[in-house]
């Protein structure tokens, strides 16, 4: 059988020879601080946040993917998201293998939504998400490969 032969070994990806022309296509990402991002860094957030597309990472994708990992975060009201808009849609996904809970806001309305879930959020909409508790990933998929938050309309900071 004639194909590719791509081995995972303790988290590092190692491509046989014949996959070279192809190995620009894959990435493990770029682990950044949440609080660098605008609006998401009012206090600590006990996630992990890993760009996985966009800024430098796949341009010619045109999206913005982060994967958000938390392990064994204990219950508590958190405000690190602000809300915030943008001008593209955005697409949040909640995945765990045991127990996940986000705090949701999406206009003025909030929500306590539970892993395995998805958030659909239209561009100009204001919105935030918090993590209360548990272990999982919370995905943004964002219809642009340059992000860019801007405060809601009639804020004052």
């Amino acid at each position: 059988m004639h194909g590719i032969r791509v081995a995972i070994c303790g988290g590092s990806v190692s491509i046989a020879e014949e996959a070279r022309l192809h190995a620009g296509l894959i990435s493990r990402g770029e682990v950044s601080p949440l609080k660098d991002v605008p609006f998401h860094g009012a206090s600590d957030a006990p996630i992990t946040r890993r760009v996985l597309t966009g800024g430098d990472l796949f341009p010619e994708a045109e999206k913005r993917v982060v994967a958000h990992e938390m392990r064994a975060v204990s219950a508590a009201t958190r405000d690190y998201c602000e809300p915030h808009v943008h001008d593209c849609p955005e697409i949040n996904i909640l995945l765990s293998l045991d127990h996940l809970v986000y705090e949701i806001t999406l206009g003025d309305e909030s929500y306590v939504v539970e892993a395995p879930a998805s958030i659909y959020i239209p561009a100009g909409l204001t919105h935030s998400a918090n993590v209360i508790e548990g272990s999982g990933f919370f995905i943004a998929i964002i219809e642009t490969a340059d992000y860019v938050a801007k405060p809601p309309p009639g804020a004052t900071f």
